[in-house]
């Protein structure tokens, strides 16, 4: 069990955590981009399109054992908050192969102005 997990851990790249809701990409360049989220064993994907060099659209992406609702909204939400990070994150992994810190988030999403 314990290398499995291990295994597991080490095919994802974190960049947030908000409460217990773990976003990161998986370890290979995905275009478009595609960011992830679990909670336990659901998980949820979006995949981040562009045109003319500006994000065009963030939609999800069917999976298997996907998040509840409100983890799904709060996902979205951290994705459309954050994604000029996100797209700094991605090149940082895939392009310059650059370590990113993992961001535990403790304000509420909800409320917060970014």
């Amino acid at each position: 069990m314990f290398k499995f997990v291990e295994n597991f851990l080490t095919q994802m790249v974190r960049i947030y955590d908000y409460y217990g809701l773990e976003v990161y990409f998986k370890d290979t360049a995905e275009l478009p981009i595609v960011v992830y989220a679990r909670r336990n064993d659901t998980e949820s994907a979006m995949s981040v399109t562009f045109k003319n060099g500006l994000v065009d659209d963030i939609l999800f992406i069917p999976v298997e054992k996907e998040l509840d609702p409100e983890d799904r909204e709060l996902f979205h939400l951290l994705v459309e908050k954050n994604i000029s990070e996100i797209i700094k994150a991605w090149l940082d992994v895939f392009l310059y192969k650059k370590p990113v810190e993992l961001e535990i988030i403790k304000s509420n999403i909800r409320t917060e102005s970014h």
